[in-house]
């Protein structure tokens, strides 16, 4: 355990730096309006996901009946899933098999555009625990935040890992057990300057930090150089739901502080909302039932003038078909006797030519 945890030490700053990146950051210029998801919501991993909701911005995704594979298997490959909204403190509880294997690395994370960030994290090597992390404002200069929790069989068998983020607190709990706790106002968060306050996306992935060219800090923390012979490596995610702790449309920041009394929350639907709200496709019988009695009564009528056409047509082709028949039946006949004619005659002639060779006379 304490060899783990001088590891992780090591590695925190260049892993923060391998997974952490922002478009715009606010603390440093003016930044376009964080989507709010404004809701709660639970999504089954098992089926296509809404690409208005969620964006797939490296790697593919294979959806099973178990969940939602993220597999890598050959050098620059990774698998990342991030949402299009964000939330403004919430819960994130996702069902996980962690990916099993040395230099892999799989996590669900929370992350702000001015790099606040809530981690969990999976060594691949150690498939009896799971990680826990945060940092504010991309702060790496203060390590030995990081805890590390048992959890058995963490590769095979699915866990609920579920972090509660308010402006006062933040909670780890692994299948319904409250694992860790960190105070806004507290030494470890600098006395709240490095905790997360600031309205985050939600992020998946499964990715080798163990890579060629990585720094040696982040590959030992990963448990040594993925050996890509022994993929593929494989993180399973069979559902998440996150719930948004303020309702609205969007989260500006109305300075460069990173502060979270600096957030505005605009009112209104968000578009996650409106996409989560919107009905599914309707089946036949619902259209169909949807449909008016005069609508009905077209379309019968319609289908019976149909049916009439097509009895009509294949009778006229029968019928059409059957003296075509007696035609060529005729025509067969006649060529059947002019040919049994020809024959009769060149029976006869042979025969008179013969008798005539020998010196008989045919009697008429």
């Amino acid at each position: 355990m304490i060899f783990f945890f001088l590891l992780s030490i090591l590695a925190l700053a260049s892993s923060a730096i391998a997974q952490t990146f922002t478009d715009c950051n606010p603390t440093k210029k003016s930044c376009p309006a964080d989507a709010a998801l404004g809701t709660e919501h639970t999504w089954q991993f098992n089926s296509t996901l809404n690409d208005k909701i969620w964006n797939m911005k490296t790697g593919d995704i294979k959806y099973t009946n178990d969940g939602a594979e993220f597999t890598f298997s050959k050098e620059g490959e990774s698998t990342l899933l991030q949402s299009n909204f964000y939330i403004f403190f919430g819960v994130v509880e996702t069902h996980v098999k962690m990916a099993r294997g040395g230099g892999v690395i799989s996590s669900v994370v929370l992350e702000s555009d001015d790099l606040d960030e809530i981690d969990w994290e999976w060594a691949g090597y150690n498939t009896s625990a799971v990680q826990s992390n945060f940092f504010g404002k991309g702060n790496t200069t203060t390590y030995g935040r990081g805890g590390t929790h048992v959890v058995a069989n963490a590769d095979i068998e699915f866990h609920n890992y579920t972090t509660y983020w308010d402006k006062d607190r933040l909670e780890w709990w692994i299948d319904g057990d409250l694992v860790r706790t960190v105070n806004y106002s507290e030494p470890n968060t600098v006395f709240g300057q490095n905790y997360p306050q600031t309205p985050c996306r939600v992020k998946v992935s499964n990715w080798p930090a163990g890579r060629k060219g990585a720094k040696q800090g982040t590959i030992d923390w990963a448990g040594g150089l993925v050996d890509y012979d022994k993929g593929p490596f494989t993180m399973t995610v069979q559902k998440m739901r996150v719930k948004d702790f303020h309702s609205g449309q969007e989260y500006t920041y109305s300075d460069h502080s990173g502060s979270w009394q600096s957030i505005d929350v605009k009112g209104g639907n968000s578009t996650a909302l409106t996409e989560i709200n919107k009905p599914p496709p309707k089946s036949m019988s619902e259209k169909w039932e949807e449909l008016g009695e005069g609508a009905h009564i077209g379309i019968y009528c319609g289908a019976a003038a149909g049916g009439i056409l097509g009895i009509a047509a294949f009778v006229i082709f029968f019928l059409r078909q059957r003296r075509k028949g007696r035609l060529e039946y005729a025509l067969d006949d006649a060529r059947h006797a002019t040919e049994r004619a020809d024959a009769e005659n060149y029976q006869n002639d042979w025969k008179q030519t013969e008798w005539k060779n020998r010196g008989y006379q045919q009697v008429s």
